[in-house]
């Protein structure tokens, strides 16, 4: 399918720092194309790891090997793990070969302006790109967008940073209260506060995983309870691959020159990262295709009718909207402090199935950005590459 019924609703969480194989290695017995290497650990690296561009590109040139470490997501994070296994699980999802701001960007409008992560705190950038937020503005579709406490990541976008636009970005707060009363929006994105987020801390917290999934867990409850799960669809993702190892490397889509690369390196695919897709409309089932976060936008307007954004990496991206199918009526997910019973792997283990080839061009550099007031603006080359690699990384 293609649209869904009138007035659904999308919901995006998205969450840092994670790769498919470092947080859902147990989903390998469910048929998904991960890797599961045994002595899966109790709980999450507590550490940050290396993830900038340069990090990167040395691991996609093979000389520096990334954090190999795999968590036991069935314990680790038991909600994400019961969704992944009863709703949608994509194992070939990718996000960018960078760190956190131009994931984001990606899944928000397409487009990446940086390589890098701009200041967090004082003065940064604004650019005038088209996003998921001005399609839904401009087709009349109510939309709203929740970044964290300092409003990252939505402060780098101009029509959000005025009116009318930033009447539609609220603090992180405001999600629940919103949710619970049927107030929310058909287009949400919702970032999460620091230490909620799945970002390893800078100091030692044990529970960072924890304290996010939880939030995210009551925030869909907050929907369920407002009579929001059948007609809504939940897409989680998160934002870059946080230095963590993947097995399966990504289709070379798109290029930017470094100083090791002069004619340009691979920057879209980055490693993959997980995407559940879960709500009352949604099968059960492992997505095996090729998609990046620009398809995040792109299965948002297809579900909701919404025009073209004009950014081709999102006009052409590939959807997963046929895989929400509006004659089912599935069951909404464990209440909030349940224990989480998982369900039974089949037997025998279904074998992973392979995805179509990248259908598109390959190798190519990254175009110019598609800005709203016709501003040129090239394709970043600010990503900054090393002749080494980073230090090793560490458990």
């Amino acid at each position: 399918m293609a649209q869904a019924p009138a007035g659904h609703r999308v919901v995006v969480f998205l969450q840092e720092n994670k790769t498919t194989d470092f947080y859902f290695p147990t989903m390998a017995a469910w048929g998904a194309a991960v890797a599961n290497h045994g002595s899966l650990l109790a709980a999450p690296p507590n550490f940050d790891q290396p993830h900038d561009r340069n990090a990167w590109v040395h691991f996609a040139m093979g000389d520096y090997p990334a954090l190999a470490a795999q968590v036991d997501n069935d314990t680790v994070i038991p909600y994400y793990s019961w969704l992944a296994k009863q709703f949608v699980f994509s194992d070939h999802h990718f996000g960018s070969g960078s760190n956190s701001t131009p994931g984001h960007m990606l899944a928000v409008g397409g487009q990446m302006p940086t390589m890098k992560n701009p200041p967090f705190v004082g003065a940064h950038p604004v650019w005038d790109l088209p996003s998921i937020f001005s399609v839904a503005e401009a087709a009349g579709v109510s939309w709203g967008a929740f970044p964290d406490q300092s409003g990252y990541p939505t402060k780098f976008y101009k029509t959000l940073n005025e009116t009318p636009g930033s009447a539609n970005v609220h603090p992180p707060k405001d999600f629940i209260p919103m949710a619970k009363a049927g107030d929310l929006p058909q287009v949400c994105y919702v970032w999460s506060p620091a230490g909620f987020d799945e970002h390893p801390p800078m100091t030692s917290n044990p529970a960072y995983v924890t304290n996010g999934q939880n939030l995210v867990w009551d925030r869909v409850q907050a929907v369920i309870d407002g009579g929001g799960w059948e007609q809504t669809t939940f897409i989680l993702t998160w934002d870059d691959w946080g230095g963590y190892a993947d097995s399966v490397p990504t289709p070379d889509i798109e290029t930017v020159p470094d100083a090791l690369h002069p004619n340009g390196f691979q920057a879209i695919g980055g490693s993959r990262i997980p995407l559940l897709m879960f709500g009352g409309m949604v099968p059960q089932r492992i997505d095996p295709e090729w998609h990046s976060h620009a398809s995040i936008p792109k299965t948002i307007m297809d579900l909701l009718g919404l025009p073209a954004m004009g950014v081709p990496r999102v006009d052409t991206a590939p959807s997963l909207a046929h895989l929400v199918d509006p004659s089912l009526t599935r069951p909404a997910p464990p209440q909030p402090g349940t224990t989480i019973v998982q369900p039974t792997p089949p037997q025998p283990a279904p074998a992973p199935v392979a995805p179509q080839p990248w259908n598109g061009p390959v190798g190519a550099a990254m175009p110019a950005l598609v800005t709203r007031d016709g501003s040129v603006l090239p394709a970043p080359t600010d990503g900054l590459v090393r002749p080494h690699p980073p230090k090793p990384p560490h458990l």
